[in-house]
Parts: C-alpha cells; structure tokens; sequence
C-alpha cells in the first residue's frame, strides 16, 4: 500500500515539479516555441465538491495466539489484527479567481470518520493474549476509530506553458486533526462463567491538532474537446499538540458473574509538541462543459492519496511502566475519487 502510495507521489511530482520556474508578470522563455505566461481572467467563483473512497493505512493489531499453549515460540505466533477497509471520505472547496492576471485564493475543507472492528478466539489447546497486557483470555475484539479533518486556505497564480499544458503553483496554511482510537475488549470466560474469571478493556489513543505552511501545484495538459489529464502534489510541515491515551481495566467475576474486583490502569500524557510532515496528491481525468463565456461545469475521476509521517503512537504496556518513549507511525489514506467544479464568473 505504501508502495503504491509512494509511486502515484512521484508521478504527480513529476508532472508539477516545474511550477515555480520563472517570473508570473510576463512571459518568459523556455525555448524558441514554447513561452510561460499568465492568463489575463475576469473575477469569477468555482465551487467544488469531492469524494474519495479511501483505505486508511496502518491497521491496529490487537490480540496475539499461539497453538501450542505459549507466546515464547515465535514460529507459531498469530497476530491478529482490524484491517482497514474503504470509507468515504468527502472534501469541499471555493475559490475566488481576482480579476487580471491568473491570481486566486482557495478555502478547502477535507474529511474521513469512520470505524473497523474484527474479533477472535483462543485455538484449541492454545493460548490468546490481549495486546495491552500479559492475560489469557477466551475471547478477543479489537476497534479502530478514526477522526481527520483537513482545512487549507492557500494562494495561487495560473501559468500557461504553451498552448496545452497549465500549471498553478500555490501556497498558504494547512490546519489538521487526527485522532485515531484503538480498543480491545477481552473475556477469559465462555458460556458458564468459573471462579476467577476476568475481562478486560483496554485503549489507545492519538489525538493530534496542528498547523503549518503548505505549498505545492496543480498542473493540467489540455488533450481537447473539453478533456484534459489533472494532477496535484502538495506538501505541509504541521506544528502542533500530541495526546496520548493509555488505559487498561480488568474485571474479576465470581462463579455467579458478579464483578468483585477491579483494577486499571490510566496513563493520560500531557500534550507534546510534534512536527508532522505531510504529501498529497492526484491524478485524473477532467471533462468541462463550457455553458457560456461566465459558466462552466467540470467532472473529474482519479486516484488520490495523502500520508502524514510519525504521528500516531504506537505504545505499549511497558512504554506505560517504564515511561519509555514510545515508537509513532504515519496516518495515510489512499483511494479513487470523484470531483465536480462548477464555475461561475
């Protein structure tokens, strides 16, 4: 996933790596035929409404089996884990093109909210352990909730190279939350409940707010009656608050299933300062339908994906013991995607 995640930047860097070459007020010369300018425009709105069915990378593993009655025998470990799947995720934009010479502002908002869960038992004759402790258990069910909501608002100035390609560097601010929630539910009792029996609940949570600046560019090569191949790459360095939530309550029952006893333990950090780094992009295929001179309505489908480095923890008990620092890991979502602009002068 990373893989594919890393070719479809590359390609799109490609494609827009030479946004900022030269002066934006005049034309300036590449070679004898192909001059870069920027396009003389009247004030007009474009309004633009995108969804993407993403895969969030970076799946939660939340209990560990083994056939042979012990966790010491590596070649026979299980790790069980919630798999990510596709969601829809949904984004929205307005942008008003000032008047002269190919200048715009953006305001965009982006968002995915959604939740996995998978579940399993212990193997015969075999052992199951919770991933935030060192219990045997009967019964295991892990949870990933995710939150993230992006917003930028970002500057921009059209150029054209030639008569088919365009090219609209930018830049501005990015804001970012990402929270991501991983639970287990554990029980070491079946349908008859014995002496001693005990469940426990454990979680682990990211929580991360920032802010940063944000640059990048779109590029377009025109192929004609109204299509065109459409691609972005953008770039942020997000500064901002960690949180991290660390809890594990276990449960004793008595024969009859009555709790007598409870224990926990709660490891809320205090908030850190991280910097994340973030890259996005896409590819597509646009079609524009040119109603008038002051109307026009665009469709757009390709692949889309965003990946924001080091900033989900992944912590452990004996991170909570030790107060050790714990490892992070990236928070990437990747996916095809429809788009519809319309464009209003």
């Amino acid at each position: 996933m990373k893989t594919r995640i890393s070719l479809v930047l590359l390609g799109l860097g490609l494609v827009s790596g030479s946004a900022y070459a030269g002066a934006v007020d005049m034309p300036m010369p590449v070679s004898n035929d192909i001059n870069v300018t920027a396009p003389d425009q009247s004030g007009m709105w474009s309004f633009g409404a995108t969804a993407v069915y993403m895969q969030p990378t970076g799946d939660f593993t939340y209990a560990t089996s083994s056939t042979n009655d012990s966790l010491l025998n590596h070649s026979d470990l299980n790790y069980h884990s919630v798999d990510q799947d596709y969601q829809w995720w949904f984004g929205a934009d307005v942008t008003y093109h000032f008047p002269g010479n190919g200048r715009d502002v953006t305001l965009a908002y982006e968002g995915l909210h959604g939740d996995q869960s998978d579940s399993t038992t212990a193997p015969d004759s075999g052992i199951l352990s919770s991933n935030f402790s060192v219990g045997d258990f009967l019964t295991a069910e892990g949870t990933t909730d995710v939150d993230y909501d992006a917003g930028d608002l970002t500057f921009g100035q059209k150029l054209n190279v030639g008569e088919r390609i365009s090219l609209h560097p930018f830049m501005g601010l990015r804001y970012a939350h990402i929270d991501v929630d991983n639970t287990g539910h554990y029980t070491s009792f079946g349908v008859v409940r014995g002496t001693n029996a005990l469940s426990e609940d454990g979680e682990l949570e990211t929580n991360f707010n920032g802010i940063g600046p944000r640059f990048g560019s779109d590029a377009q090569i025109n192929l004609g009656s109204g299509f065109s191949i459409r691609g972005r790459l953008g770039l942020s360095v997000l500064i901002g608050s960690a949180d991290v939530d660390y809890d594990i309550v276990d449960t004793t029952y008595d024969a009859s299933g009555t709790a007598v006893s409870t224990s926990s333990i709660d490891s809320d950090h205090e908030s850190n300062t991280r910097l994340v780094p973030e890259i996005d992009g896409r590819m597509g295929l646009n079609y524009t339908y040119n109603f008038d001179s002051n109307t026009a309505l665009g469709f757009e489908a390709g692949w889309q994906a965003t990946n924001y480095f080091n900033v989900v923890s992944d912590e452990s008990l004996l991170d909570v013991i030790g107060n050790h620092h714990s490892d992070t890991s990236d928070f990437g979502m990747q996916g095809p995607y429809a788009r519809v602009q319309l464009d209003i002068a």
